[in-house]
């Protein structure tokens, strides 16, 4: 999953896990745990990056799976 937080914080300007994780309205550990593998990209998680930065659900796939 890092690959798609990096992506994130490289493309909105964001300095920090903790700013994406309130640009995102979530708490900071989702974060840490997506990132650490301890959490896995749930449907709601992908709804809300979609809602948040606008990126279609293909692309969020695409980009934290390679798919």
């Amino acid at each position: 999953m890092d690959h798609l937080i990096d992506y994130l914080r490289r493309e909105y300007n964001l300095p920090t896990d903790a700013a994406l994780a309130e640009r995102m309205e979530v708490s900071p550990p989702v974060i840490s745990k997506l990132r650490n593998g301890h959490m896995n990209l749930s449907p709601s998680i992908i709804l809300r990056i979609h809602d948040t930065f606008g990126i279609s659900i293909a692309n969020i796939k695409r980009i934290a799976y390679g798919v």
